[in-house]
């Protein structure tokens, strides 16, 4: 349990009809794991990451809520990893039937949007590394190759002009890599897991996304573009939701990187309907849950999610 302040319920709001007319929005976030077992097991030992940092660009966390409910003996500890997401550590001596690991929690957004700059612990050359879901094949270099010929013929947004050739040259392949993407397969679900290579998604030709983000960051790898996987939510989304952020040279001042986000899944850049819980190389870093426990039983697990504004002030006429 955290030293904060039970949430209490909060009322909903009408989603804004133009997020262009929001200057900042409070979300309000329930999100629930059970894992239910045919017999009694111990020793539970899960990593939560369901929490978002403390500051992540303008977005702020406000409140916050763990609750263990169905095991016995918890202890929980909370600890930031290597790439400064907000991580907690349960240990519990024994679960009958069930567990259930619950948050609540609230986060401001700001406008305009302002990009997260590099964690000082997570090296650009972490995010340039292939792991397992993310290891090109020849289709996904080809991919990269073809990207890299179309760059000259691509339009550059105003805004990243003042960046020196290097700087244009990410950017740009960056934007196009989420373009590409986001026609490479077609949102399916069933035909992949969260164990599915983004070769495999790409060969299978469908997927949700969290296959797209892998398919996009493994084309901007091979292309030396550093990139990272986005876990977090969408409102209007029943599930969590994935992305990918390029770490780019920052147009306001190119001696320092910036995470510029895109969603390839809906090809476009995120804005303040979404909230952003953590980064990592690949989907392996950032799971909602993860761990291990002893004894004979299996175990199968339920997932729920809701999302709602519960604030949002208006840009003045």
């Amino acid at each position: 349990m955290t030293a904060d302040a039970v949430l209490q319920a909060r009322p909903k709001i009408a989603l804004p009809s133009d997020w262009r007319d929001v200057a900042r929005v409070r979300h309000h976030v329930q999100q629930e794991y059970r894992y239910s077992y045919t017999a009694s097991v111990t020793d539970i030992r899960q990593r939560l990451i369901m929490v978002p940092p403390v500051t992540y660009g303008d977005q702020q966390l406000v409140s916050h809520e763990l609750s263990v409910e169905g095991a016995d003996d918890v202890v929980t500890a909370w600890e930031t990893d290597r790439f400064g997401n907000w991580a907690c550590r349960v240990h519990a001596s024994r679960v009958s039937e069930s567990v259930r690991f619950s948050v609540e929690f609230e986060v401001d957004r700001l406008a305009p949007p302002v990009a997260q700059q590099l964690h000082a612990n997570a090296t650009v050359d972490t995010f340039l590394a292939p792991t397992a879901l993310t290891a090109p094949n020849d289709r996904i270099r080809e991919a990269g190759a073809a990207l890299l010929a179309a760059l000259p013929h691509a339009p550059v947004p105003e805004a990243i002009v003042p960046l020196n050739s290097h700087g244009l040259r990410q950017w740009m392949l960056a934007i196009l890599a989420g373009e590409w993407t986001s026609r490479a397969i077609k949102y399916q679900h069933g035909q992949t897991g969260v164990q599915t290579p983004a070769a495999m998604a790409l060969h299978l030709g469908g997927g949700v996304c969290q296959d797209y983000a892998h398919i996009a960051i493994a084309v901007l790898r091979t292309l030396g573009v550093p990139a990272r996987y986005v876990s977090g939510h969408v409102l209007g989304e029943g599930a969590p939701h994935a992305w990918f952020e390029a770490i780019l040279p920052d147009p306001a001042n190119p001696a320092r990187l910036i995470a510029m986000a895109y969603d390839p899944t809906h090809k476009r850049f995120p804005g303040m309907s979404y909230i952003t819980v953590a980064v990592g190389r690949d989907y392996a870093d950032v799971a909602p849950t993860s761990g291990s426990y002893t004894g004979i039983a299996g175990s199968r697990l339920a997932p729920k999610k809701d999302a709602w504004v519960v604030d949002a002030q208006m840009v003045p006429e």
